[in-house]
């Protein structure tokens, strides 16, 4: 018993079959992308969640705003020291 197809058996599958191949990977694509996006989303909320994570967020963002302050005083410093030696003739 040959289970193997040919080409001739390709080409008698007919409409329905060449119809029934792409429709059949299109929805399996789409049911990927779904399930992907789902399990990225539960993966994204459950690190947003976690209190550890939370307060190590915290902490990042008052060492950020600090370095911010300390940038725009130097700035201030330096906008000061070019106004001087442009004002010196």
């Amino acid at each position: 018993m040959n289970t193997m197809l040919n080409a001739s058996d390709w080409s008698n599958m007919g409409a329905a079959g060449w119809i029934i191949i792409p429709v059949v990977a299109i929805i399996g694509w789409v049911t990927f992308l779904i399930l992907a996006t789902y399990w990225k989303y539960r993966h994204r909320t459950s690190e947003a969640a976690s209190p550890e994570l939370r307060r190590t967020l915290d902490a990042n963002t008052e060492a950020t705003r600090a370095v911010l302050a300390k940038l725009d005083a130097l700035d201030q410093r330096l906008a000061t020291v070019e106004k001087t030696l442009t004002d010196i003739p």
